[in-house]
């Protein structure tokens, strides 16, 4: 996914998924492997994938999608997913979706509460701040809408 909520450079992809094998180890797939070898890589990624190759998630998926990922880091020890979960509450709030928006603050509270101060960024001033602006940037909707649509127009994203 890549939300356009936020004034970015280039396209960058999160909640990424790579295919994995029955084993848990990452599945490497060549170009010079035959189609049918190919097609089956294909639908196994496919069957991995908590959100649809095949047809275009709802925002709702993506929403609940994003508020796993980050749930699930924080119960592996990994870096604070911030910039996502920013993501997850700013297209709910783009879209108009309240109830998103507040599950999403939730969320966000109840993991910045348990997020290592160590692994925060570094322009992290306090958890009452972040949430205080991330609220903030999900109430102005216009500003948003203006950032989706300069964002669509800056990566010709407008044909899609």
């Amino acid at each position: 996914m890549h939300a356009l909520t936020r004034e970015f450079p280039v396209i960058s992809l999160t909640l990424g998924h790579r295919l994995e094998r029955s084993s848990g180890q990452p599945e490497t797939v060549l170009f010079t492997r035959h189609e049918n070898e190919f097609q089956d890589a294909v639908s196994a990624l496919n069957a991995q994938c908590r959100l649809s190759l095949n047809e275009p998630p709802s925002l709702d998926e993506i929403v609940r999608e994003y508020h796993s990922a980050c749930s699930t880091r924080q119960e592996k020890g990994l870096p604070p997913a911030v910039l996502e979960m920013e993501d997850s509450i700013l297209i709910a709030a783009v879209a108009d979706r309240g109830d998103l928006v507040e599950a999403g603050i939730a969320l966000a509270e109840d993991l910045a509460a348990r997020w290592p101060k160590a692994r925060l960024p570094l322009d992290w001033i306090s958890t009452d701040a972040w949430l205080e602006g991330l609220t903030a940037k999900a109430g102005n909707l216009e500003a948003l809408e203006n950032i989706v649509s300069g964002q669509v127009v800056k990566h010709k994203l407008d044909n899609l």
